[in-house]
C-alpha cells in the first residue's frame, strides 16, 4: 500500500501540485484582465466576421492559427476569463509534459524533474501570459511541442510495434501542428533528438559510431515532423508577411557578412538574457512599482506558494531529494548539456529571422527557451547542499516569479479598468460618431503602438454590425498619434487605405476627430476644433492636432449607446464625469439649461472634477444664462493658474463669437478672466 510520502512523490500528485502553484501565479487577477494589445482587432473581427474569419487573418504567415482561433471563438464567445482559464490549461500542460519528460529520462530524480517542471511553468521571463487570446494559438503550440516529444521517449521506449507506432505517429502529428501554429519553436526538434542521443550514448558497451548510427535510424521517422513541415513551409508556402517570410529574412545573411557576426552577438547576449536577466528585470519593472496595497498582495500570494512549494519538497521530494542530489556525474554533463542546446536552439530560430528577445517587450521569444532553463536550474539546485538550502533557492525563486506576474496581473488589471473607464466615457458623451471619421485618440499614462487598440473598442460600440465580406471595413478607422500621424493632419496630409489581416481602413487626415484624457482621475475630453479646451497637462502632440478636430462628427440625437458588457465591464458609477460628459453634450447640442441643471444635479451628489478645465462648460452655460454671481465663483477656481486662465479667456471669446452675451458678462470676460 502506498503511503502519502509515496503518493506524493508520483507524477499525479506531483502534477497537482504544478497546478496549485500556477493557480496562485497566474489566476488572481484573470477576472480583472480584459482585452489588450492584438486582443482587439481579433475579437471585433471574430464579432463581426464570425469564427470562420480567422482564417482569412492568418492566411497570410500561420494558417493553421485559424483554426485555434476559431474553436477557441466558438467555445469561449466574447468573455476573457475563458480564454485565461484554458492558456492557463495549455501552460499546465506543457509543465506536465516537461515533467513526464524528465521521469522519463532520469528516473532516480523526480523530484529535480519537478523542480524543472515548476520553474518553467512559473518563469518570470515570459510576461504574455496575460495576454490569452492572441495568445492561445502560441500557448497551445507550446503544450503540443512539448507533448510530441514527450511521446518520442514513450515510442522509442515502448514493447510492443503497435504501441511503439502510434506514439511515433502521434508524436510527429504534433509537431506538424506546433511548428504550423509556431514556427520559431522549432528549437524544441533540438531537445527532440538530443534526448535520442542522450539513450543510447548510455549504451556504453557499444562503439561510439555504433552509438550514433543507431541514434540515426531511431531519429530518421520523427525527422518526418520537423523536415516535413520545413519543406512546405520553404518550398510550397509562400509568406505575405515579412517578418514570417524565411527566405526574405535570411537574405540579409548574403547581403553582408557581417550579419552572420550580430546573430551571434544577439545569441550571447539572449542565453544570457533569458538564464539571469528573466529573473531580474521583470521583477524590478514590475513587482517593485506596485502601489502598497499591491505589494503585500503580492507577498502574500508568494508566501502562499512557498508554504506549497516547501510542503511538496518535504513530503513529497523527502524521500528522493537528498538521495537524488547524489547521481553520477554522467547524468549531471546529460542535464546541462541537454538544458544549454535547448537555450541556444530556441533561441537560434528567432535570431535567424532578425528578431531579439528583449524584456518586457518581446518576451514571447523567451518561452521556449525557458524550458532549457528550467532543466538547467534544477541541476544547479541538486548540487547544493544541504537540502535546506537547496530548498531555499527553489522557494527564492519561486517567490521572484509569483511577484513579478503579480505585478505583471496588476499591471493589466489596471490598464484593462482605465480603458473600459475611457469607452463608457465616450458613450456617455457620443450617442453616435459619424462613420468614416478618423480618430486620434490619448489614453493617461498607457502608450497606443498600433491603431486597432483605438478602432477595434470604438467600433464595438459605434459599429459592430455583422460584416460577411473579405475585407472586413472598418467605420470607424484611426491612427497613432506619432510625429508622423502629427505632419499627416497639420499639414492634411490625404488618405491612407491600410489593409492588414482582412481589415480594411480609409484613414483620411483632413477629417479627425480627438478624443484625450489627461490623467486617470480626469474626465475624457471631445476635442473641439475651433475652441479647443487644452491643459497643462497635455501631451504635445495633442496640443497640435487640437485645432483640426471635428466635433461635428459626434451625432448629438440618440442616448447612451449600448456598451457590450462582456467587453467593457459594467457601467461604472455615474459620478462627477458621467455629468460632465452629459453637460458636454448638452453644451454641443445648445441645451444650456441642461448644463446647469446636470451641475446642480452633481453638486448635491457630492460630486466635483480633479480637472478644473471642467469647469468650462458650466462656466459658459452660466455666461449664456448671465449668471454673473455663479461665473465669479468659478473663476476664483481657474485664475490661478495661467495656463488654464488663457483657456478659459479663448473659451468664452469664442461663445461671444456664437451666442448673444449680456455687457455684463463681457465686462467680467474681459477684466476678471483676459486681463
Amino acid at each position: 500500500m502506498q503511503t502519502l510520502k509515496d503518493k506524493l512523490g508520483s507524477f499525479w500528485f506531483g502534477t497537482l501540485f504544478l497546478i496549485l502553484l500556477g493557480a496562485v501565479t497566474y489566476l488572481p487577477f484573470a477576472a480583472r484582465m480584459g482585452y489588450i494589445n492584438d486582443d482587439w482587432y481579433l475579437m471585433f473581427d471574430g464579432y463581426v466576421g464570425g469564427a470562420s474569419f480567422f482564417h482569412n487573418v492568418f492566411s497570410v504567415d500561420r494558417p493553421l492559427r485559424g483554426y485555434v482561433m476559431q474553436a477557441a471563438f466558438t467555445l469561449f464567445g466574447m468573455n476573457p476569463l475563458y480564454f485565461h482559464l484554458s492558456a492557463f490549461l495549455f501552460r499546465i500542460v506543457s509543465a506536465s509534459a516537461l515533467f513526464w519528460i524528465g521521469n522519463q529520462l532520469w528516473r532516480r530524480r523526480t523530484a529535480f524533474n519537478w523542480i524543472a517542471a515548476l520553474l518553467f511553468l512559473i518563469y518570470p521571463g515570459f510576461l504574455s501570459q496575460v495576454n490569452p487570446i492572441d495568445y492561445q494559438s502560441q500557448l497551445f503550440s507550446l503544450a503540443c511541442g512539448l507533448i510530441s516529444v514527450a511521446l518520442t521517449l514513450k515510442a522509442i521506449q515502448a514493447q510492443t510495434p503497435l504501441s511503439r507506432w502510434m506514439f511515433a505517429i502521434t508524436s510527429i502529428l504534433l509537431a506538424w501542428t506546433y511548428l504550423g501554429l509556431v514556427e520559431y519553436f522549432l528549437g524544441f526538434e533540438a531537445l527532440r533528438f538530443g534526448m535520442i542521443a542522450i539513450l543510447h550514448l548510455r549504451k556504453t558497451e557499444q562503439t561510439f559510431s555504433s552509438r550514433m548510427k543507431s541514434a540515426a535510424v531511431t531519429a530518421l521517422p520523427f525527422l518526418l515532423g520537423a523536415g516535413g513541415f520545413l519543406v512546405w513551409r520553404l518550398v510550397f508556402f509562400e509568406a505575405e508577411r515579412k517578418a514570417t517570410d524565411v527566405n526574405l529574412q535570411l537574405s540579409s545573411l548574403f547581403e553582408s557578412p557581417l550579419t552572420a557576426l550580430w546573430w551571434l552577438n544577439y545569441l550571447i547576449q539572449d542565453v544570457f538574457k533569458v538564464v539571469m536577466v528573466a529573473w531580474t528585470t521583470p521583477l524590478n519593472l514590475l513587482g517593485f512599482s506596485l502601489r502598497l496595497r499591491d505589494a503585500f498582495t503580492g507577498f502574500g500570494l508568494a508566501a502562499l506558494a512557498i508554504a506549497l512549494l516547501l510542503f511538496y519538497l518535504r513530503r513529497g521530494g523527502e524521500k528522493t531529494g537528498d538521495d537524488e542530489s547524489g547521481n553520477g556525474s554522467g547524468e549531471m554533463r546529460e542535464q546541462i548539456w541537454l538544458a544549454f542546446i535547448t537555450i541556444v536552439a530556441c533561441l537560434i530560430p528567432v535570431i535567424l529571422v532578425n528578431r531579439h528577445v528583449t524584456i518586457p517587450d518581446y518576451s514571447r521569444y523567451a518561452l521556449a527557451p525557458a524550458v532549457g532553463v528550467g532543466i538547467l536550474f534544477s541541476v544547479i539546485l541538486e548540487r547544493i547542499n544541504p537540502g535546506s538550502l537547496r530548498a531555499g533557492l527553489a522557494a527564492f525563486l519561486l517567490g521572484v516569479s509569483v511577484l513579478t506576474h503579480h505585478g505583471n496581473a496588476v499591471r493589466v488589471a489596471d490598464e484593462t479598468e482605465a480603458t473600459r473607464n475611457f469607452w463608457w466615457q465616450v458613450a456617455w458623451r457620443a450617442p453616435n460618431i459619424r462613420e468614416g471619421v478618423t480618430l486620434i485618440v490619448l489614453y493617461p499614462g498607457s502608450s497606443l503602438s498600433e491603431d486597432y487598440f483605438i478602432w477595434g473598442p470604438a467600433n464595438f460600440i459605434y459599429y459592430p454590425e455583422e460584416q460577411r465580406g473579405n475585407p472586413l471595413f472598418i467605420k470607424l478607422p484611426a491612427a497613432v498619434l506619432d510625429g508622423n500621424t502629427v505632419t499627416q493632419i497639420t499639414t492634411n496630409g490625404g488618405v491612407e487605405t491600410p489593409l492588414r489581416r482582412g481589415n480594411y481602413l480609409e484613414r483620411d487626415f483632413g477629417n479627425v476627430l480627438v478624443i484625450a484624457q489627461s490623467s486617470p482621475n480626469s474626465c475624457v475630453r471631445f476635442i473641439n476644433g475651433a475652441s479647443p479646451e487644452l491643459n497643462s497637462f497635455d501631451d504635445g502632440r495633442i496640443v497640435m492636432v487640437a485645432p483640426f478636430s471635428r466635433l461635428e462628427s459626434v451625432l448629438t440625437d440618440g442616448d447612451v449607446p449600448d456598451v457590450p458588457q462582456d467587453i467593457f465591464g459594467s457601467e461604472p458609477e455615474r459620478g462627477w464625469c458621467y455629468h460632465y460628459q452629459q453637460a458636454d453634450l448638452a453644451r454641443q447640442r445648445g441645451d444650456w439649461a441642461t448644463v446647469t441643471n446636470l451641475l446642480d444635479e452633481a453638486l448635491n451628489k457630492g460630486y466635483y472634477p480633479n480637472d478644473p478645465l471642467e469647469w468650462i462648460p458650466f462656466m459658459q452655460a452660466y455666461a449664456v444664462q448671465g449668471n454673473v454671481d455663479e461665473i465669479n465663483k468659478m473663476t476664483k477656481l481657474v485664475i490661478l493658474d495661467k495656463y488654464l486662465r488663457l483657456q478659459v479667456c479663448n473659451n468664452m471669446k469664442y461663445l461671444d463669437g456664437n451666442e448673444a452675451l449680456s455687457d455684463e458678462v463681457n465686462e467680467l470676460i474681459t477684466k476678471k478672466i483676459c486681463e
